[in-house]
């Protein structure tokens, strides 16, 4: 079950469609993973295009909103979410994710031992990447200069701030940490950064000019 989703200000950014590539994509693949954020993006949405046409200057039903509302509530989550075999891809990957591995997912060994695989944004000031830890093994112990976003995919992982699992959303910012894998299977997650990691302590501090950007 997922515990932790998007602050509800994301979440109705994401439905406006007013977030840039990177953040919006990883709002959209917890979207496509977590119901109870589908639904309330889609309410969301529902209440946007109501606006949209009282402000054209259309004659509305008082009750217009009611009757989207309840459409909604009527239709089940699973079909509004869309199937997953739309693209072809990894069963870890959800639909808004599989646009963007058409071509397979590309595994590099990166420093500290886990694999990366960097994403086409298509030129967005974010970067984004799969990352995937092998059980027990963590990311080295880094900073930020900007946001990280961090969706769990498969497996879990767990850091100072609490243990995230599969359609887990998690929003890091300032302050040190090192997500470790969780026993089991590896985790694998997308990673949606706004400026590259910085790699704390002695040894991460010599390395930084080396590999803190090729890092994640």
């Amino acid at each position: 079950m997922t515990r932790h989703r998007p602050s509800d200000e994301l979440l109705l950014d994401y439905a406006a469609g007013a977030l840039p590539a990177g953040p919006a994509l990883a709002v959209g693949v917890h979207v496509a993973l977590e119901p109870a954020s589908r639904r309330l993006v889609d309410r969301l949405g529902a209440l946007a295009g109501v606006l949209l046409e009282s402000d054209t200057g259309s004659d509305l039903p008082a009750d217009a909103l009611d009757r989207a509302l309840s459409r909604l509530d009527r239709e089940p989550v699973e079909t509004r979410s869309g199937a997953q075999g739309e693209v072809d891809g990894p069963t870890w990957a959800p639909a808004p994710l599989r646009r963007h591995i058409t071509q397979g997912v590309r595994w590099r060994r990166a420093f500290g031992g886990f694999e990366r695989a960097e994403l086409d944004l298509g030129g967005a000031g974010h970067r984004a990447a799969l990352l995937k830890l092998a059980p027990g093994r963590g990311l080295p112990m880094h900073t930020h200069r900007g946001e990280e976003m961090t969706v769990v995919l498969q497996g879990g992982f767990t850091d100072a701030s609490g243990s995230y699992g599969v359609g887990d959303f998690c929003v890091a910012g300032d302050g040190e940490h090192r997500p470790i894998a969780d026993p089991g299977e590896p985790c694998i997650a997308l990673i949606v950064l706004e400026r590259p990691i910085v790699l704390t302590g002695p040894v991460g501090r010599l390395l930084n000019p080396l590999v803190g950007r090729d890092l994640i």
